[in-house]
């Protein structure tokens, strides 16, 4: 039995849905009532450093799973011209010189 490498073993980890951490400080000497953090350990030292703060993980709203995406007819003479496609024996292959 092989074990998996730090690198396999996060790709195996469950994600956990987007999030912020917010992180309210009563009586912060600059006035500044809350901090937002992306990283846990961000807000986590931050409780280190106002003992009094308060930390609150903040979900971001889910995407909608279908997207409504209205059309409009147009004019023939508004279309777009046909595309010459070309054929895949023009490719040429790029020399380098080292």
């Amino acid at each position: 039995m092989s074990e998996l490498s730090k690198e396999q073993s996060k790709s195996l980890a469950r994600q956990d849905a987007p999030h912020y951490y917010e992180v309210k400080i009563p009586n912060h000497p600059n006035g500044v009532p809350q901090m937002h953090c992306g990283k846990l350990r961000d807000a986590e030292r931050l409780l280190e450093i106002y003992p009094d703060a308060t930390m609150t993980k903040i979900y971001l709203p889910h995407s909608p799973q279908t997207v409504d995406v209205p059309h409009v007819r147009v004019a023939p003479d508004l279309e777009l011209p046909m595309q010459q496609i070309l054929p895949e024996s023009q490719l040429e292959p790029l020399e380098l010189e080292l």
